[in-house]
């Protein structure tokens, strides 16, 4: 944005935006003071644009464009990639970003001083997760990832409310959380900031819970059974055909949530997608949508990909139908699954028509 255009933004304003910040850039949280210097670095982004040309045009624009809800604190190098991919940026994933920061900010002020050194490891999810005062039991073994230095810890695990229903809870908690965890914890916050909007076809949010030194999300699934779990074993029978193609709409939908807003999941898999008792398939979370520049295009393929393996037992085949793998595959589905493998991804049409194709 043009400096003409940022000394239009009050003192005040700038003086409210920089302590909410505590003078760090929103997205990648670096701090903007210029080390031993009497000079900062930081840039002010609006997130609705300043005129009705600039990115993120398709926004409303609020009556106080300048106004501290509107603007952003940023390094230069985040302000100028919001700015240069506005499709990748969009108008509530930004907002959901600076809540994420500026309510961080809050809680670190008001956290009282740790009783433990600081480069204490931290420890992982245990037998159960507190969060809001509510207790979630874990199921099975967590999946744990530590970060090289010991200093960080990213938590995955199935849980159980009080009342018996499952759950999926994800956890990062650090000492002094680097770039690239601060980046998850603003990733873990955009899609908190996503479901809370109960987009078709993506899990509900039970509980968020952010603390200077953890962030946690837990979402409902509809039972604690993987797609590797319901069809394990079971490939290839022509009832398991008819329940698979029944059961992959709200998948289906769930996915499209995502193209539409230009994320992908980037990391469908027999693991990261839930069955119900009859059937029916849903996403257990949003993947990697924001962590990267996944591609629409792919989540088609690979969800082609898994259906395959299931209606034939085997991957897939190049010029090869399912229906000549499996004679109990019909021919439309089978039509589907192929557009859909297509090693050009312009040809795979959206994960809609496949959906459609695939309801035989």
């Amino acid at each position: 944005m043009a400096q003409a255009q940022r000394r239009h933004i009050p003192i005040e304003v700038r003086r409210a935006l920089f302590d909410a910040t505590d003078r760090r850039c929103t997205i990648c949280r670096r701090p903007l003071d210029i080390e031993g210097g009497t000079h900062h670095i930081g840039e002010m982004g609006h997130i609705a644009p300043h005129s009705p040309d600039g990115p993120r045009r398709e926004a409303a624009r609020p009556a106080e464009v300048d106004g501290v809800d509107n603007l952003m604190l940023l390094c230069p190098s985040c302000h100028r990639t919001i700015d240069k991919e506005p499709g990748l940026w969009p108008e509530q994933h930004l907002r959901a970003i600076k809540a994420e920061h500026e309510g961080w900010v809050v809680v670190e002020r008001a956290r009282p001083e740790p009783d433990v050194p600081r480069d204490e490891a931290p420890a992982g999810l245990g037998e159960a997760v507190e969060v809001g005062g509510a207790l979630y039991r874990v199921a099975g073994e967590p999946e744990e990832e530590r970060s090289a230095d010991g200093t960080a810890v990213l938590s995955r695990a199935f849980a159980i409310t009080s009342d018996g229903g499952p759950v999926w809870v994800r956890r990062i908690a650090a000492v002094c959380p680097d770039a690239s965890i601060l980046a998850r914890r603003a990733a873990l916050a955009a899609e908190a900031g996503l479901l809370a909007e109960s987009p078709p076809g993506l899990p509900r949010p039970v509980a968020a819970s952010m603390t200077a030194e953890t962030a946690v999300l837990v979402t409902a699934v509809p039972s604690l059974t993987t797609l590797a779990g319901f069809y394990g074993g079971r490939e290839r029978a022509a009832e398991i055909v008819r329940v698979l193609a029944a059961g992959t709409k709200a998948l289906c939908e769930g996915l499209a949530s995502l193209h539409v807003r230009g994320l992908a999941h980037g990391a469908l898999g027999p693991g990261t997608i839930m069955a119900d008792r009859a059937g029916v398939l849903f996403l257990r979370d949003a993947g990697q949508a924001f962590l990267g520049a996944a591609d629409p295009a792919e989540d088609v393929r690979r969800l082609a990909e898994l259906i395959h393996r299931i209606v034939t037992g085997r991957p897939p085949v190049p010029l090869v139908s399912a229906a000549v793998l499996n004679p109990a595959v019909p021919e439309r589905l089978a039509r589907a699954l192929g557009r859909a493998l297509s090693p050009d991804p312009a040809e795979r049409g959206d994960v809609m028509e496949l959906g459609a194709g695939l309801r035989v």
